[in-house]
């Protein structure tokens, strides 16, 4: 009997030990589970906070006045070539003929309004110049990624057929956009005309 005792304690040590052995082993990968978890959870943080922390940089690079004045002079100039090469126009041309020098000035968007769904339309009679083009907006704040631009210019639309000429001062709304580094036209309204004489 003191054999089989024996036997049957090992057996029950062994039984108890494994039993041990194999709720340590569970507890300890759920453990790293929870860890890895807690881990994944951590880097998805890390990586959001290192994105919003690479645009407030940016955001602060913008505010620097020599970027300042780089960005205002960007509107600017986007502002009156765009509206220079919209409205100035030769007889015997096509809107769509301006489509290329006007693509890199606008917003993909506003350039399939503007060319892929019209109609090819010629100005058959008159030749449309512009001058005196003044360009007008609010204060830059490097926060914003758009603005509304107003342009203001003097309109001169010539007859080709007779000797009529037509002065004008025209008004334009353009809504700006800033998209990869670089200032884009995304609309455009036109307001205010009055004559000037001839």
């Amino acid at each position: 009997m003191d054999m089989k005792f024996k036997v049957i304690l090992f057996g029950v040590v062994a039984l108890l030990g494994l039993i041990g052995f194999l709720v340590g082993s569970q507890y300890s990968k759920q453990q790293v589970n929870s860890i890895e978890n807690k881990n994944v959870t951590l880097k998805k943080k890390i990586d959001t906070l290192e994105a919003k922390n690479e645009s407030l940089n940016k955001t602060v690079e913008r505010q620097s006045k020599n970027v300042i004045e780089k960005e205002e002079d960007q509107i600017r100039e986007t502002s009156k070539t765009f509206v220079e090469k919209m409205f100035n126009m030769k007889s015997d041309s096509s809107f769509k003929d301006k489509s290329e020098d006007i693509k890199s000035l606008v917003t993909n968007d506003y350039y399939d309004k503007l060319f892929n769904k019209s109609s090819n339309n010629y100005n058959i009679y008159d030749d449309i110049s512009i001058d005196n083009v003044h360009v007008y907006f609010e204060r830059y704040n490097p926060r914003k990624d758009s603005y509304k631009v107003f342009v203001q210019f003097d309109e001169r639309v010539s007859d080709t057929t007779s000797d009529k000429v037509d002065k004008k001062q025209s008004s334009v709304q353009l809504n700006m956009k800033r998209e990869n580094d670089k200032w884009l036209v995304e609309d455009l309204k036109r307001f205010n005309l009055k004559p000037l004489g001839r």
